[in-house]
């Protein structure tokens, strides 16, 4: 059997397979600190690819679209998913879908953050460092977006934003 494994960092390879011990420990798996989370990649596989975000609390992230589709996992922390005006209270546990092109908003009303795994059926041909750079890149782009008046948090939203009024609908604090 061939097989390799870096003792210690929690990420183990046999032939064929890909082992991360803890996908939500900060301190095994790269990542990139932006305004919408701690982001990083976890694993690609042939076609497949994962990766997650950490969102801080008191987050706010307009909707906006992605290209390729993707399903979404919570692991922790409870956060709200926004498409279409709609709102929908996402807890540990939860998982949904959406179809490349449709604009989705993410907010954290709680002061935990909310961990998510970002699973998509389409691998792209980026490695591990080439994704690291992109976020990089988005890092200085919602810095930014952010300096033109974008909002990245909740109290950046007046009281009577959609946003703001469901999170206090949901007894949140600093709503």
């Amino acid at each position: 059997m061939t097989y390799s494994e870096n003792i210690g960092s929690g990420r183990i390879s046999w032939t064929g397979i890909r082992i991360i011990e803890n996908a939500a420990d900060p301190g095994r798996n790269s990542s990139v600190d932006t305004l919408e989370g701690r982001i990083g990649p976890l694993l690609k596989g042939d076609g497949s690819q994962a990766h997650f975000i950490e969102m801080p609390g008191y987050l706010y992230c307009q909707e906006h679209p992605h290209p390729t589709e993707s399903i979404i996992f919570t692991v922790k922390g409870n956060w709200v998913l926004c498409s279409s005006c709609r709102r929908q209270l996402m807890r540990p546990g939860s998982l949904f879908w959406f179809k490349a092109g449709t604009p989705t908003g993410y907010e954290v009303p709680f002061p935990e953050p909310a961990f998510i795994l970002i699973f998509k059926g389409d691998r792209d041909e980026k490695d591990d460092e080439g994704f690291l750079e992109y976020l990089c890149g988005l890092k200085v782009r919602l810095e930014r977006d952010h300096e033109e008046g974008t909002p990245f948090k909740l109290s950046e939203l007046s009281p009577e934003h959609p946003a703001r009024v469901f999170a206090r609908g949901l007894g949140a604090e600093g709503a």
